[in-house]
């Protein structure tokens, strides 16, 4: 990477999350000369940034005129020109700065709760992805703080040109997704993949790559090893068999990292859930609503049926990632759920479970489609977002949703 002092330094696409936002602060203080490039001006992004801003893509005059382009990791490699200035991310310009001892977590699914269980196993921050952007951590503990990070097949892809060392790496799954930015599904797995070609040590369960191994048995006995019970299942506070696959790839990293056994349940006891992971957002007159607006995968929305016991409706739909839903169709038909479709993919999904003789309704919002999957269980039971698809065809992001969701829930009485 080029020096930053001095530098014009382009920040390309400012993300909902912040990571823009660290990056422009980064490099000023590194004493680079910091512009934004964007397909929105500020005041639309409600963005705190005093220098120059330009509204374009990357066929703007000031893209070509960068010494070093600041990628937001949401941009896909095809928006690229074939010839371009110097480029990182800003999780680039984190592992340029970071000393310290670093875990890294990626996978189709499991990455954001297996980062949260694994970093209150370790005592160490969490950072990354769906969590504060890597430099915002850099920035308030300094270039040793240990890190537990989320990062995403975008953020690997992007690293992949200067790619750091990791003191261990965790996968904690591998299907398909994201195929919407990816070009196809060899580019999607290679991008999860390269990450364990980049740590000292790697984990992740038999099956989902070669050579991956996990220390721990999760069974009606608990999370073992070797026999030895080192925590209950009652000690992990979140729910389905998916979560427990998820801490036991967590307590393997943490033993791996050298955490004392002993310490394994009581730390464990502490974990808090996610919002918007199998979250309960109300519940009246018998009707449990669960909000798991994080599925934005089909693999994602099977866990959450196999999760959640008794009657069942459940809202499918969003934005379309290129998934395939027949083997849903069939989890839901097996399940005995309900589904209520929303959003673009809901044709899609109609088709699907019309192959496995399901009967389906469609809404053309969300509090409709809640009060409908009310209306389908009289007697009581579960109404659970799981949408198997992404967000952004009438929500700002899965966190909207969610949000909407148990606002429609409370609406619905």
């Amino acid at each position: 990477m080029i020096p930053l002092a001095g530098a014009r330094v382009l920040i390309w696409g400012w993300g909902r999350h912040g990571g823009g936002a660290a990056a422009a602060r980064h490099c000023a203080a590194q004493g680079a000369r910091v512009e934004v490039l964007d397909r929105a001006d500020a005041a639309a992004l409600g963005a705190d940034f005093s220098g120059r801003w330009h509204v374009g893509d990357a066929t703007h005059p000031v893209f070509a005129a960068a010494d070093l382009v600041v990628a937001s990791p949401a941009i896909p490699p095809r928006a690229w020109p074939a010839h371009h200035p110097p480029r990182t991310s800003p999780e680039g310009l984190f592992f340029a700065a970071h000393r310290g001892p670093l875990v890294a977590v990626t996978g189709t699914k499991g990455k954001s709760t297996t980062v949260r269980i694994l970093s209150t196993l370790l005592g160490w921050q969490a950072a990354g992805n769906s969590y504060e952007p890597l430099l915002d951590v850099l920035e308030r503990h300094g270039p040793t703080v240990p890190i537990v990070a989320e990062l995403s097949s975008f953020q690997l892809w992007y690293l992949a040109s200067q790619p750091p060392r990791i003191l261990l790496a965790v996968l904690t799954s591998l299907a398909v997704d994201h195929l919407d930015w990816h070009p196809d599904v060899a580019h999607y797995r290679a991008a999860k993949l390269a990450l364990l070609d980049w740590a000292e040590q790697r984990l992740g369960h038999a099956g989902d790559a070669p050579g991956l191994t996990c220390s721990i048995r999760c069974s009606d006995g608990g999370f073992e090893r070797d026999g030895e019970v080192l925590a209950t299942r009652d000690d992990l506070p979140l729910p389905g068999a998916h979560n427990a696959r998820n801490a036991a790839l967590a307590i393997a990293a943490a033993l791996a990292i050298g955490m004392d056994p002993a310490q394994v349940a009581p730390r464990m006891r502490q974990v808090v859930g996610l919002p918007h992971r199998l979250a309960t957002v109300h519940t009246r007159n018998g009707i449990t609503f669960v909000d798991d607006s994080i599925a934005t995968t089909p693999e994602a929305a099977m866990c959450a049926l196999a999760a959640i016991p008794g009657p069942l409706a459940v809202l499918l739909g969003g934005s379309d990632k290129g998934a395939d839903f027949a083997a849903l169709a069939q989890a839901v038909a097996n399940r005995g759920a309900h589904p209520v479709l929303i959003g673009n993919t809901a044709p899609r999904l109609a088709a699907a479970l019309d192959m496995v003789g399901v009967r389906w309704s469609r809404h053309g919002d969300l509090v409709a489609a809640v009060a409908a999957a009310r209306s389908l269980l009289p007697h009581g039971g579960t109404v659970l977002l799981s949408p198997a698809c992404a967000s952004f065809d009438w929500f700002q992001g899965f966190e909207d949703r969610g949000r909407r969701f148990a606002q429609a829930a409370r609406d619905a009485g």
